[in-house]
């Protein structure tokens, strides 16, 4: 099969949804199906496929042109650099809109308010006046308004009814439901994480491991405070990503005098990665919202590490209490720190969850994945032929 993907980036970085477009290239191709990623973006490129800089930033007419010089059977849209982009491509070639956020019909973002409880109402004019009363959104009426004026031009997907939108969670999907899209043209597609066998290295006691970008939804700094609650105990956290808050965050490590015992190592290849998920016992995910899905959660089932996290959202449909993993309801640093002691101080209950880890991790196999978008992209070829 020809598959052309769009996305502003051709680099693993800034967020798992890029990620996911270069996983996804690598595994396509690795199955043999030609493979075309377009971006918009101009840098170097970390895919293993063809890739095509857009020129002009992804205009409408050039990405139309591309679609009609390649001939793709099918398109998988992830990021758009302008909204009229979805009707264009939906009329030139069979296409699949892969929805890795809230934004998409959520001006606020994450369908949640200033206590974080969930909102599920629809995206409408009355979300401007709860942008304020429930604080599900940014303090600035105008910046509201802006953020709720992307949405509805994002919000056309509606009514294009040549796309199959993928969501990566039961979550999402209920979102979608939540707006009145109808289910037939939602295809459930879990995210998954490559199978590395058994793990190459016992994991470092006290070792703990936190992937995350760095801005505060993520909750890094909630997990800083919870292992300052720890002092008594041996652990060392290893923190990887990027972000505009790593300031703030080596500034509160600092304060709290543990630069002896938090290292950040920025952004790191998949590579990198795997090996601190290997060499770790503890992997963290502090993250306060609630998630589209959660890949780091996938990651360590498949390498066979315990998880501590925060529940809700898409995290829920990976995090097996008591099973694999620590489900923290509380989201405050004393619970998440209670979790992680709870660990620390059993290895056997550690041990026991990184085995369950292993078990838990079948659903998110490749193989599964790769099934899943394959029945989707049939769909949207078959739609878009009976048209």
């Amino acid at each position: 099969m020809r598959i052309l993907l769009l996305n502003h980036l051709a680099r693993p970085i800034n967020g798992g949804a890029n990620r996911v477009v270069v996983e996804t290239c690598r595994f396509l191709s690795e199955h043999g199906h030609e493979t075309l990623l377009g971006c918009y973006v101009p840098g170097p490129s970390e895919v293993p496929c063809r890739v095509e800089v857009i020129p002009g930033g992804g205009p409408v007419g050039a990405i139309r042109d591309l679609c009609r010089q390649w001939q793709p059977d099918v398109v998988q849209i992830h990021s758009v650099p302008r909204e009229d982009v979805l009707a264009e491509v939906a009329e030139v070639a069979p296409s699949t809109l892969f929805l890795h956020d809230q934004t998409w019909f959520c001006s606020g973002g994450d369908r949640m308010t200033r206590n974080l409880q969930p909102c599920h109402r629809p995206h409408g004019l009355s979300c401007l006046a709860w942008h304020f009363i429930q604080g599900c959104a940014g303090r600035s009426p105008i910046g509201n308004l802006a953020l709720w004026r992307r949405t509805e031009r994002l919000g056309q997907f509606r009514n294009l009814h040549r796309i199959r939108l993928q969501v990566a969670s039961r979550f999402m999907r209920q979102g979608l439901l939540e707006n009145s899209i109808n289910p037939e043209r939602i295809d459930l597609v879990p995210l998954y994480a490559h199978d590395p066998g058994t793990p190459k290295r016992t994991a470092e006691p006290g070792l703990l491991f936190l992937p995350s970008r760095l801005f505060a939804p993520k909750g890094v700094h909630v997990a800083i405070d919870a292992v300052s609650k720890l002092r008594n105990l041996p652990w060392k956290l290893v923190i990887a990503g990027e972000g505009r808050q790593r300031p703030a965050l080596e500034a509160q490590v600092r304060a709290l005098s543990l630069q002896d015992r938090i290292q950040f190592v920025g952004e790191i290849s998949t590579t990198e990665t795997g090996q601190w998920y290997d060499r770790c016992q503890i992997v963290l995910f502090p993250v306060l919202r609630h998630e589209p899905f959660g890949l780091v959660g996938v990651e360590a089932l498949a390498h066979g590490r315990p998880i501590v996290a925060f529940g809700g959202g898409g995290a829920d449909e990976w995090l097996a209490d008591g099973e694999s993993a620590v489900r923290v309801a509380d989201r405050s640093a004393g619970a998440f720190a209670e979790a992680i002691a709870l660990l620390l101080n059993d290895p056997t209950l550690c041990q026991n969850l990184a085995e369950g880890a292993r078990r838990n991790y079948a659903p998110f196999h490749p193989d599964a994945y790769l099934s899943r978008l394959m029945g989707s992209f049939n769909k949207a070829i078959a739609g878009f032929r009976s048209d």
